[in-house]
């Protein structure tokens, strides 16, 4: 029996590096697809249009290069409100997904959260952005491990060499609030697990409750003590729901 492939979809201001701490269990029974996100490592922005609709069909032209077929979509932040329009735009790919600390819309602290920072980083260059990203790292921990904290912050730093890149996602993120995906869920008709850090202060457990109410019999799943990057922060919990809820709904 061949195995089913999932892809791992990371967050704003990281690269596919994030996912060390899922991809070694998930290769034990899948076939794993984890790639950087247009802008962000080794993936040029290219013509970036500033949407997540370019972003998933960037998604849809990967899968359609390897030939997977359906794939079960685990997305991060980010990458979970592209897995959302990926579902959304290509059902006949869209095995499953798992959305972790994700949003469907973006209300007008969250625009403006994002519009600041794309106006420090078009004045303040490269170099702003490094001091951002290492600041928005600290804020996606509630546990104070400052090694971790540390961890993340070299990745994010790294992730970026173009600011463009950052700015392009920036856009597309703040494009949530006109133009939000929430009312578009009802047609997703796929198993879906949704995860939320309850002391998440990006994503806040509300934002995954939205999404788990409008996505048809999805099921939620709110992680104790757990802050936004909770795939790391709470690892060991995160990585045995995953697991359970593929081991569910998947072949193998």
């Amino acid at each position: 029996m061949s195995r089913e492939t999932v892809v791992l979809i990371h967050g704003l201001s990281e690269a596919r590096h994030v996912w060390a701490k899922q991809q070694a269990f998930l290769e034990q029974s899948m076939r794993v697809i984890s790639y950087d996100v247009r802008g962000f490592g080794a993936s040029p922005v290219g013509a970036g249009n500033g949407t997540v609709a370019q972003m998933a069909d960037d998604l849809g032209q990967i899968l359609s290069a390897q030939s997977t077929g359906p794939a079960w979509l685990i997305g991060f932040s980010m990458g979970g409100v592209i897995a959302q329009r990926f579902a959304l735009d290509f059902p006949e790919l869209t095995k499953g997904l798992i959305l972790i600390a994700s949003s469907c819309t973006v209300g007008k602290p969250g625009q403006e959260f994002f519009r600041d920072r794309m106006g420090q980083v078009s004045a303040g260059g490269l170099e702003k952005l490094i001091e951002i990203n290492s600041l928005d790292a600290c804020g996606c921990f509630s546990l104070g491990d400052q090694a971790l904290i540390s961890e993340y912050q070299q990745l994010r730093v790294s992730a970026v060499k173009d600011i463009d890149g950052y700015l392009n996602a920036g856009r597309a993120m703040a494009r949530l609030a006109d133009e939000p995906m929430v009312e578009d869920l009802n047609q997703i008709d796929c198993p879906t697990l949704v995860i939320a850090g309850e002391t998440d202060p990006y994503c806040p457990p509300r934002a995954s409750e939205k999404i788990a109410q409008n996505i048809p019999g999805s099921e939620l799943v709110i992680v104790p003590d757990a802050g936004h990057c909770l795939h790391w922060e709470a690892c060991d919990a995160t990585n045995k729901l995953i697991h359970d809820f593929l081991s569910k709904h998947s072949q193998n």
